[in-house]
């Protein structure tokens, strides 16, 4: 039997080297969440734990660790804690293996811009699959290049509280490495700042400091895979037409993984434009006879995502006839005209 080549996507590579050492992971992973009594000694406590968690979440990343400090004992939990941190995480995204590649041009523009303004982490329930998985060239963490990154949505067990879990593909490091944004209240920029609080808690105590490279240089990364899955999360990306995992449920719950991953194309018609803007094909014309204090059409580029506050109710009337409603704006192209200009996505479909 000849043998089968390596993957070139690190979270499919990491999938593999769960299989080799977890034999049937997957199987019994969604055997104990479907009926925890049957499979795992819960006590009271882990019971409790189990109520209420929403349907939006496929399995809760603190879930693996029940099922394997029960099966190998407490002193595996400690030995082997940051390796299980990932088996949750692994396990959503082997449900849809998408790789999400972003277009140069738009993956320069949100990756080199701040996040501004009152933008909600509730605009993350937008992700195209229950986990994604993109590609990051250019960014590094910790002074280790960034092969690309999960995330998906987390319901932790012990805040009953929505987390944002990211899986960190580092050269050089074997396993990927886990951080925990916490939702709570407020935006993304205050979501950023409680990130110190959960990691400290699952942190090695013989990794005494994290930021190798200064907690500026962290915030830089993290603000742009923010961006990243922002722009998967707006309301029309551009992007190919995907089909949600959910789709592919069965009554059990169970979804059948994809036998490799799939690669989706982001931004390609953006890109395109700003491409040809930068080579001044792009046809804009400024007005050079515009009346001063007139207002000619701006230059094309691409807007931070950012809220957008409008008032309703008569002008002179007050709260709460009249009141102000926000409204978030995702990043968009501004001043080129992408979705008439270029061509559309043809799918073939075979007869």
């Amino acid at each position: 039997m000849a043998r089968k080549e390596l993957s070139p996507y690190p979270p499919d590579r990491w999938i593999r080297e769960v299989n080799r050492k977890y034999p049937n992971l997957w199987t019994e992973l969604h055997k104990a969440y479907t009926d925890p009594a049957s499979m795992i000694r819960l006590k009271a406590g882990g019971t409790e734990m189990l109520k209420n968690i929403p349907d939006w979440c496929i399995m809760p990343t603190l879930f693996p660790f029940m099922l394997l400090t029960d099966r190998y004992g407490e002193l595996f939990y400690l030995t082997h804690m940051e390796e299980l941190m990932t088996l949750g995480t692994t396990y959503i995204w082997r449900c849809s293996k998408g790789i999400y590649r972003f277009a140069p041009e738009i993956y320069e523009a949100l990756t080199n811009q701040p996040i501004t303004g009152n933008v909600p982490m509730d605009c993350l329930f937008h992700l195209p699959e229950w986990a994604v998985y993109i590609e990051t060239p250019g960014l590094s963490y910790e002074r280790h290049r960034m092969y690309g990154f999960i995330a998906h949505l987390d319901y932790n067990l012990y805040s009953r509280d929505t987390d944002l879990q990211l899986a960190l593909f580092l050269e050089g490091k074997a396993e990927p490495k886990m951080l925990a944004i916490p939702f709570g209240t407020g935006t993304v920029l205050d979501a950023m700042a409680r990130v110190d609080q959960v990691d400290d808690m699952f942190m090695s105590p013989h990794h005494p400091n994290r930021y190798i490279g200064g907690r500026e240089e962290y915030k830089v990364t993290l603000t742009a895979m923010l961006q990243l899955l922002l722009y998967l999360c707006s309301e029309e990306p551009d992007l190919p037409e995907i089909e949600h995992p959910q789709k592919r449920r069965t009554l059990s719950g169970r979804v059948r993984p994809p036998e490799e991953p799939r690669v989706w194309d982001v931004g390609v018609r953006i890109s395109n434009v700003i491409r040809r803007y930068k080579n001044g094909n792009s046809g804009y014309q400024r007005n050079e006879n515009a009346e001063p204090g007139s207002h000619a059409s701006p230059r094309p580029h691409v807007r931070a995502a950012h809220w957008h506050t409008y008032w309703t109710g008569p002008r002179d009337a007050k709260f709460p006839e009249r009141k102000p409603i926000v409204k978030w704006i995702p990043p968009i192209p501004i001043g080129m005209d992408w979705k008439h200009e270029l061509p559309t996505n043809i799918k073939v479909i075979a007869d």
